[in-house]
């Protein structure tokens, strides 16, 4: 006997299955010519063996360090319910020359991080690792210094600020983000694991309701 969520999970995923009738998905040259850029709202996609129907679109906009000035520099991020396993999936895309895609695998707490010499690290070590460009430490695999911005996250119309912290492994091209979240005079802070996604793994297969009519890129 399932559990009542496990039962809830399993309805979602079959009522989200149906959607994908036959008249909403992408004819074979649509799906080779558009992008995860493309994908709205509702509409489903494939990446690797798995299919992923998109929940939410969010936005990081690069802003000032004080938050008064917004750059043109943004990364959109994708919440997914995956329909094979009924997990949350994250995904980012953005243009830095040209489309990047990541996933985002785990997340961590300080705990599990250190210095290159062991040393526990926390939030009050951030500014010194960015000034001294170093390096951390996570699951005995060493993540460089890469960069540090101020972002304003959009969703859902309400607006939050949040500075990132990037570290990358040159062997393996996981990445850290360390993202500070700001409300007053109170920080949150929640780490995250990714890995970059080659795009043409990602394949848009199907329109939901709000975008089959007239499909629109979201550029």
């Amino acid at each position: 006997m399932i559990s009542v969520s496990e039962q809830k999970s399993f309805d979602q995923r079959f009522s989200l299955i149906r959607t994908l009738a036959p008249d909403k998905m992408l004819s074979q040259e649509e799906q080779t010519r558009l992008t995860i850029m493309d994908a709205g709202i509702g509409d489903s996609f494939t990446c690797f063996d798995s299919t992923y129907v998109i929940q939410e679109i969010n936005t990081y906009q690069e802003a000032s360090e004080d938050y008064s000035k917004l750059k043109d520099y943004f990364v959109t991020e994708l919440t997914c319910l995956c329909l094979e396993t009924g997990a949350v999936g994250h995904f980012e895309w953005e243009i830095d020359d040209e489309l990047e895609v990541c996933i985002t695998l785990d997340q961590t707490k300080f705990k599990r991080l250190t210095d290159d010499e062991g040393q526990p690290i926390d939030e009050d070590d951030l500014d010194q690792i960015v000034d001294d460009e170093d390096c951390i430490v996570y699951a005995g695999e060493t993540f460089d210094y890469d960069d540090d911005w101020a972002a304003v996250y959009r969703r859902n119309g309400k607006e939050e600020h949040v500075y990132m912290y990037e570290f990358v492994n040159s062997h393996s091209s996981l990445f850290i983000t360390i993202e500070e979240w700001q409300d007053g005079d109170k920080e949150e802070y929640r780490i995250y694991i990714s890995k970059p996604v080659d795009p043409a793994e990602l394949t848009l297969i199907s329109r939901g309701e709000a975008n089959h009519e007239a499909p629109q890129p979201l550029v």
